[in-house]
């Protein structure tokens, strides 16, 4: 069986290919839709980075709120944000899972790379 260290390490290693196909997706979106609400964007990032955080935590043995905390984040993110379309709302998942990609490469660079 795989430990939770592992199971972070693991996620970490696909995160690259997270983020290029977020931009993709964003690419997409922004062809299709235009320009997001800002503040829908930042309220996206900031929860991703929040939920991978708390995950992060859970997986390095921090204590089972942390998990809790990362399950309640796309909840959170929902209900602080301003969705006017399903479009706003596909801006905001992708958001979410960049934020979410993004705080795992940061991991995988800084922490991984010195604990090696």
């Amino acid at each position: 069986m795989i430990n939770k260290k592992e199971i972070g390490r693991s996620l970490a290693d696909k995160s690259i290919w997270a983020l290029l196909f977020n931009t993709l997706v964003f690419a997409v979106l922004a062809v299709v839709d235009g320009a997001p609400v800002v503040s829908n964007m930042l309220y996206a990032v900031l929860f991703g980075l929040a939920s991978a955080g708390t995950l992060l935590g859970y997986w390095h043995e921090k204590g089972a709120h942390f998990f809790i905390l990362a399950l309640l984040m796309p909840l959170l993110l929902i209900i602080v944000s301003e969705l006017t379309s399903f479009i706003a709302l596909a801006w905001l998942i992708n958001g979410y899972f960049c934020g979410f990609a993004l705080l795992l490469l940061l991991y995988k660079l800084v922490y991984l790379k010195a604990t090696r």
